[in-house]
């Protein structure tokens, strides 16, 4: 399989809606790379037939290969209650932190389900780590620290807290895994058990928090492009990058990001999920007129008070402040762990 560049999606799809999303991921990638390529898709029971059988269908139109690993067995025999580690209780978003126990290769890309790739994916992959595990690109809230804006002083705290330096916290959407690296070097499930046990009651966003404890210092930072977040900043000359549709607002709930729109329902056209012209208007239809954001005059308002709700409450920062406190003054740190450099 060394020919291969291999790549892994991973999410639960419990309403049957989220594996198109999976499938725009799929052609963007085959459509811009010359290479063959592996997909490894991490799911759960909520995948249906259905899906599976147009997530095959897409990647075989493209003359890619594909496997399926079914981790609901595996999710039931760890310690981790992963219902109540994200924002919507969706398990997905934890499902790539079993990748190293999973895949028996020596290195792979993870891919969010929300991503538009723009460009021919093996610039990714040839990306040197120069003896780090992972590779990856910082997050916003990293990039304007280092261009001299301070981190919101909550994520400070928790950062300070995890041992996670303030121009060192990574968007895990896009990650270069060296799994050889991983599995010499790390106890990787006992790490992720040990972060959630002290960490759960001041993390921000689960596996994302939980992938920079773990591999703070161990990171070869990407240029930005392979994971842009700044979807207004597209132009035409802007190919070339792996655009991140991070947030609330997805192109199939809002029409607000201009050419990544346009993308995303171009690529979907792509997919075994779109027979034609008619059949992509009515996904296009029937996705907005679902949208809380469909009214336009009304959709910047519910996406800001959405988002504060979220992030106030259900995020913590409300909860998260008194326990945070109590670590910061009675002076429990990131202890250092005994790792394999």
């Amino acid at each position: 399989m060394d020919n291969y560049i291999h790549a892994a999606l991973a999410f639960c799809d419990p309403k049957g809606t989220y594996s198109r999303h999976a499938a725009v991921v799929m052609a963007s990638m085959f459509e811009n790379t010359k290479d063959k390529i592996f997909l490894h898709i991490i799911h759960d029971d909520t995948l249906s037939s259905h899906n599976r059988e147009k997530l095959k269908a897409t990647t075989e139109n493209y003359g890619q290969r594909i496997e399926f690993i079914n981790v609901e067995s595996l999710l039931e025999g760890t310690s981790i209650d992963v219902s109540k580690l994200t924002i919507d209780g969706a398990r997905g978003t934890l499902f790539r932190l079993l990748i190293p126990q999973l895949i028996n290769e020596k290195k792979i890309l993870y891919l969010d389900c929300d991503l538009i790739i723009d460009l021919d994916i093996a610039e990714l992959w040839n990306e040197p780590l120069d003896g780090k595990t992972i590779g990856a690109v910082c997050d916003v809230w990293s990039l304007d620290y280092i261009k001299g804006t301070p981190v919101p002083w909550r994520y400070a705290l928790a950062w300070e807290i995890m041992g996670i330096r303030n121009d060192s916290y990574f968007n895990a959407g896009v990650t270069i895994m060296d799994l050889e690296r991983i599995r010499d070097r790390y106890d990787f499930l006992k790490e992720v058990e040990t972060f959630y046990d002290k960490y759960k009651k001041c993390i921000t966003l689960a596996d994302q928090d939980c992938l920079n404890y773990i591999f703070a210092g161990d990171v070869q930072f990407l240029d930005h492009r392979y994971n842009r977040i700044d979807l207004k900043s597209f132009t035409d000359e802007g190919h070339g990058s792996i655009w991140h549709m991070a947030g609330g607002a997805k192109p199939w709930t809002l029409c607000s990001k201009g050419k990544v729109d346009e993308l995303y329902w171009h690529f979907l056209s792509k997919t075994a999920y779109c027979g034609g012209q008619e059949e992509l208007t009515a996904l296009i239809v029937s996705s907005l007129a679902e949208s809380p954001f469909m009214h336009r005059h009304s959709s910047d308002c519910i996406k800001r008070l959405k988002k504060q709700l979220a992030d106030n409450i259900f995020r913590s920062h409300i909860w998260t402040v008194p326990y945070l406190l109590a670590m910061k003054f009675f002076g429990a740190r990131a202890e250092k762990r005994n790792i394999k450099r």
